[in-house]
């Protein structure tokens, strides 16, 4: 071993260098996995809004950070001790080494815990069998066998060779960043919302006043596809056909509107939702303090007319900060799954794993839907079903009725329900206080539905149902969820100046329409950087704008 005078300088010196290279790599793999895609732009404006105390970093976070920084240091305590302190050749020394080799090993069992990923496994095996070639090494087997690992280290971490492993790290961070993409777009395509494809809900004249009484039907993962007898074998929509037999409208998904709370927020504020943390989507929403706090949306301008917006959802509320998001939008009443279970309206025992049954959520809503059209104010009523999130779920009455076990019965079940609520509207006599829209929040997230492959299916559309005013004609049939924004306020009464709020166009509207690759665009170009979306999120610039 290393004389006991340069021993812990040259220990020291190798932790310090193998501790950078661990955790670096540690870092990069626990973010791919922790946030997805991270970009520059990310990273810098989740640094913004930490200053600003408008975002916290979840609790799960915190711990996956320290299980991966302790690893770091016990990778780098493993690697150092196997450079410097390999004695020259077994005796006394050597078994000591062997003796330490041995501790290590046992400590790459004990100091992880409970919660290992996959790859940390591999590396697991791969160390923990170098450590004991070594011990078995230094007690007197084989020489070339015993001084592979401390040669290899100090081979690979001395001189050029470091230099160009950093290097390789350094390049490869900037690309897993999107550091050239970031650049590019701000030197070269520029912000996208700012040519003309974005226009501010605050910049817009809406005049008027609402005439009728709005309900949304959010459900989840339900597309038109599922309509299509030639691609499902059956018509799993059946259940809806006596209020919807074909819609005249059909939703392109876009990016940021592929998940729940994203197409809510696109079909309510006419903006995808994007990560603009290094948090995704839904994790955004979660710790953020406040919610689009400088946009305006559907609600907003319902609440200013005088309507109570109400919102019931089965799932947890807290979950992608949707409570945040409506309570912040306009809506007065909320009720999510802590809701229902806190105020005793439901039984935890009478739920799924992962919802409100939705035949339940149904029986809810009509309630509420009948005390609100006794009130006889104005009011907007949106709900989400949940029986069709995956795994799936089949709710009581339909196990009654013999529905299948399987994703053609959840579909046909929760489409079931929501007819129910449609009819109890028909027989009220209130078709025409309503204007009624029955959507899916995004397409169909599952590869596979029973037998048949989504994937490979051409022309998926959101289902899309918007019952409304007779004399109000679509001049295009096919939109994306932005554009129910700007329409649904025209349904309802409403005038928008230049037709157009955030991405959206007004679907009935023939004076400003769309250019033929606008959805195309879109697609290519909504989620690019754009400081504009960012200033959405900033309190400074709701404030700034209220002056």
């Amino acid at each position: 071993m290393p004389t006991a005078r340069t021993f812990p300088f040259r220990f020291v010196r190798s932790f310090i260098v193998f501790f950078l290279l661990c955790f670096t790599v540690a870092f990069l793999i626990m973010s791919k996995r922790e946030f997805d895609e991270v970009t520059i732009n990310q990273v810098l404006f989740h640094m913004q809004l930490m200053r600003d105390n408008i975002v916290t970093m979840p609790g799960d976070f915190i711990q996956v950070f320290f299980w991966h920084v302790k690893n770091a240091v016990l990778c780098a305590a493993t690697f150092a001790f196997l450079r410097e302190a390999a004695p020259k050749s077994p005796g006394r020394a050597g078994g000591l080494f062997a003796v330490v080799c041995l501790g290590l090993a046992a400590l790459w069992y004990i100091v992880p815990g409970t919660f290992i990923d996959h790859l940390f496994v591999v590396v697991r095996y791969v160390v923990v069998a170098v450590l004991f070639a070594a011990a078995a090494g230094a007690a007197g087997l084989p020489y070339r066998v015993y001084t592979f690992a401390p040669r290899a280290l100090r081979w690979l971490s001395s001189g050029w060779r470091l230099a160009v492993l950093w290097l390789g790290i350094l390049v490869y961070g900037m690309y897993y960043v999107n550091f050239f993409t970031f650049f590019q777009e701000q030197a070269v395509i520029g912000d996208f919302y700012t040519e003309g494809a974005y226009v501010d809900p605050r910049k817009v004249k809406v005049s008027g006043t609402g005439t009728k009484n709005l309900i949304i039907i959010y459900c989840e993962s339900i597309e038109e596809t599922f309509g299509r007898s030639d691609v499902m074998g059956e018509d799993l929509l059946a259940p809806l056909r006596p209020s919807i037999e074909e819609p005249d409208l059909r939703i392109e998904q876009m990016p940021g509107a592929d998940f729940t709370i994203g197409g809510i927020v696109a079909s309510q504020c006419g903006i995808p939702l994007k990560s603009i943390s290094i948090l995704s989507g839904n994790l955004t929403g979660w710790a953020l303090d406040r919610y689009l706090p400088g946009a305006v949306c559907l609600g907003d301008y319902l609440k200013a007319d005088g309507y109570h917006n109400v919102y019931y959802n089965g799932s947890s509320g807290v979950f992608s900060g949707l409570n945040k998001f409506f309570l912040s939008h306009g809506y007065q009443e909320f009720m999510g799954k802590e809701d229902w279970i806190e105020k005793k309206h439901v039984d935890p025992a009478t739920m799924n794993t992962w919802a409100m049954y939705d035949s339940d959520m149904v029986d809810r809503s009509i309630a509420r839907i009948d005390e609100l059209m006794a009130e006889g104010r104005k009011f907007s009523f949106a709900l989400s079903t949940m029986d069709t999130h995956e795994p799936g779920f089949l709710s009581p009455p339909c196990v009654d009725e013999g529905y299948s076990e399987n994703w053609s019965g959840y579909v046909k079940c929760s489409m079931s329900q929501v007819e129910r609520l449609l009819r109890h509207i028909r027989d009220k006599g209130w078709e025409d206080e309503f204007v009624i829209l029955v959507m899916g929040d995004h397409q169909a997230r599952m590869a596979k539905m029973d037998d048949v492959d989504l994937k490979h299916v051409k022309e998926r559309y959101v289902l899309c149902s918007l019952q409304r005013d007779a004399t109000l004609k679509p001049v295009r049939s096919v939109i994306s969820h932005f554009d129910l924004f700007p329409s649904l306020l025209a349904a309802l009464g409403f005038s928008v100046e230049g037709e157009r709020l955030g991405f959206g166009y007004n679907v009935f509207s023939s004076e400003v329409t769309p250019e033929k690759d606008y959805l195309a665009r879109l697609k290519k170009r909504v989620l690019s950087h754009s400081k504009v979306y960012e200033s959405l999120w900033l309190p400074e610039y709701a404030d700034r704008e209220k002056q």
